[in-house]
């Protein structure tokens, strides 16, 4: 699939010329015909940056389902970069859950996971909001977790020593159970067993916090199984 796309749908504003960006608020409006060249180039991004035994995205775990948004961003050779996500209403206010973001190793470093953020962040009404909003991600990637850590004022778990905050702790209890109803969270860790025994992520070189990050994985979560379900008050 090429940015074609835009025979059929409106692109976005973006900070750059050689991609074409379009925003689904409401991901079934995608249309049907659409669906599975989409699916089948978001599993292929994924394959790239993970070691995947089987498809993430399918006809039974569709990212065109209403209850997600999707951002994609192409380029003249095809799909370069999608983030999927949720907006939830989470402790008795908005919340903000980002189900996947994937970029293509090509296409890494131009700012595009920042933009996705932004993106995100003004789609959901957090923006407008004009305080601090609910954000939850689940990784064991060190470079999305200090990204995303990065816009908070305050993460829970605390992998990097601040101070834990009850309050926020109990939200991510209940984004999580809202999200994933039925699956264990281990506590106080906030420690899903087993979330990615289908994909296994590359391991690299990291630098700056992400390298804090991913030796305080290393000993929380050895297991590359395992992953962290991680909510913070997003700054916007």
């Amino acid at each position: 699939m090429t940015r074609n796309l835009g025979n059929r749908y409106q692109a976005i504003k973006s900070p750059w010329t050689d991609y074409a960006v379009y925003s689904f608020p409401d991901a079934s409006s995608v249309a049907a015909s659409d669906r599975q060249a989409l699916m089948d180039a978001m599993n292929g991004i994924i394959a790239v940056n993970w070691k995947a035994s089987e498809p993430h995205w399918t006809a039974d775990a569709s990212p065109f389902d209403s209850k997600f948004s999707l951002i994609l961003v192409f380029s003249s050779s095809g799909l370069a970069a999608f983030s999927v996500y949720r907006v939830l209403n989470i402790a008795n206010g908005l919340a903000i859950y980002r189900s996947g973001t994937e970029v293509l190793p090509a296409h890494q470093g131009r700012g595009l996971y920042g933009f996705f953020t932004s993106e995100v962040l003004r789609r959901s009404g957090a923006a407008e909001k004009g305080d601090s909003v609910l954000y939850g991600w689940r990784t064991r990637n060190p470079i999305v977790w200090a990204a995303n850590a990065k816009i908070c004022e305050k993460v829970t778990p605390s992998l990097l020593g601040d101070t834990q905050d009850p309050a926020l702790q109990a939200a991510c209890i209940e984004m999580c159970s809202s999200l994933y109803p039925g699956k264990p969270l281990e506590l106080p860790g906030m420690i899903m067993r087993g979330a990615y025994g289908h994909i296994k992520h590359h391991r690299q070189d990291y630098h700056g916090a992400a390298s804090l990050v991913d030796a305080a994985m290393s000993r929380v979560i050895p297991d590359t199984a395992d992953a962290l379900f991680s909510v913070g008050y997003a700054r916007v």
